[in-house]
């Protein structure tokens, strides 16, 4: 128990099963996941993760109102996906900048 709450480890574990690994391209294009493109040695490869993991001390109770459109994307919402730098940090875009 801290600060008075308990931490949600079932929740956070399933946050963390629904992050995958993607190869992608230099321009991240989603590549086969059986088999490299020919020259993927000189080209290059991104990988790309959906729905990446963060570990949170504690969740927030999500209210889903029935009459939200879910079409419609909330200002600052952050995306499902970002790519890994090569020093393993986060990125909007390959070879971007890393996210802080």
């Amino acid at each position: 128990m801290l600060l008075f709450q308990f931490p949600e480890w079932s929740e956070d574990l399933t946050d963390w099963n629904r992050e995958m690994h993607v190869k992608c391209t230099y321009n991240g294009v989603q590549l086969s996941e059986t088999e490299f493109p020919k020259n993927w040695l000189t080209d290059g490869i991104q990988i790309k993760i959906l729905f990446p993991f963060c570990l949170k001390p504690w969740h927030r109770f999500k209210l889903q109102p029935s009459h939200k459109d879910p079409m419609k994307k909330k200002k600052g919402q952050k995306n499902d996906f970002c790519f890994l730098t090569v020093w393993g940090m986060e990125t909007e875009l390959p070879f971007g900048s890393p996210r802080k």
